[in-house]
């Protein structure tokens, strides 16, 4: 027997919790018993699912899906959504509870199976992993470079390839759906209209224990404020700050203020002012052009890092 429907989704983006609301909701589908949250607050506890809904991570390529005849549901990333996701992703996809914000951070083998990190390190910082630690000033730097060139984020590359490869038959929906219930409501409407799923969505109060275990939920935005008081020249105490808050922070810097890098050490700024400081009296015989920008002005530029290594 065929399946129902197949959710194809990136590691992180929430395919197996829009699996168990399609298997437990659809009038389709058997009685499904329990719920399928872990003492981590992921969505990994085993239950007895039916085989009707088919819930995949897509092959590398270039054969990306399976079941190809079968109705899709591709679960989307915009490059909105990669602050969020970078955040927690190395924590809870597949419970792999990497914490990037420690001061050295030491990567496993089968973390490595699931992030293709090893080669981006070798080549941009010359360290192997899982073999040698990354310090933190590092790990803020791996991705303040993907917030500089968002287009070229692993998530949204991937993503650009799957929407290419999709099924005929394919349902986008976007990640950023699962942050809001009403939005997760919303788009769970619209793929009932759109598909032979039959869900009940009358109580959908399971969705509010997903939210509430999400990690950094209730301060998803907070790196909006900071850089609002930057720009304002506001107090703001930033010291909890994590790395990739960080690392987005000083992306925006370097993307708004021109021949300014921010420092490589394992320390960031504690306040917005000691930044609005730094950045007031950065000297200009340290100012150059600065090498992880793709462009400058809107023109290429020549001394980007990316191209220089090619």
């Amino acid at each position: 027997m065929g399946h129902i429907v197949n959710i194809t989704y990136q590691g992180g983006t929430h395919g197996s919790f829009l699996r168990f609301i399609i298997d437990k909701f659809s009038r389709s589908t058997p009685d499904l018993d329990g719920t399928p949250f872990t003492e981590n607050g992921t969505v990994h506890k085993r239950l007895k699912y039916s085989n009707l809904i088919n819930a995949y991570h897509p092959n590398e390529g270039p054969d990306y899906f399976v079941n190809t005849g079968e109705p899709h549901i591709l679960i989307t990333v915009d490059e909105d959504d990669l602050l969020f996701i970078e955040r927690w992703a190395t924590i809870r996809v597949a419970d792999q509870r990497v914490d990037t914000s420690k001061d050295s951070i030491k990567l496993t083998d089968s973390f490595l199976e699931k992030f293709q990190w090893k080669d981006k390190f070798k080549s941009c910082f010359g360290i192997d992993v899982p073999e040698q630690p990354i310090p933190r000033f590092l790990m803020r730097d791996f991705y303040k470079l993907s917030f500089l060139d968002k287009s070229q984020s692993g998530f949204i590359v991937t993503d650009r390839l799957l929407k290419t490869h999709k099924p005929p038959n394919t349902f986008e929906f976007p990640v950023s759906s699962f942050w809001d219930k009403n939005k997760f409501l919303n788009t769970l409407k619209q793929l009932n209209n759109e598909s032979l799923l039959d869900l009940d969505l009358s109580d959908m109060s399971v969705h509010d224990r997903f939210l509430k275990n999400i990690t950094f939920m209730d301060t998803k935005d907070r790196v909006f404020d900071v850089i609002d008081a930057i720009k304002n020249n506001e107090q703001v105490d930033i010291q909890e700050l994590d790395t990739v808050e960080q690392a987005y922070i000083s992306a925006w810097i370097e993307k708004n203020y021109e021949f300014i890098q921010v420092p490589l050490i394992n320390s960031f700024f504690k306040t917005t002012k000691e930044i609005s400081e730094w950045l007031q009296h950065y000297p200009s015989h340290y100012k150059a052009m600065n090498p992880n920008l793709p462009t400058f002005n809107g023109i290429p530029n020549p001394y980007h890092l990316a191209k220089l290594k090619k």
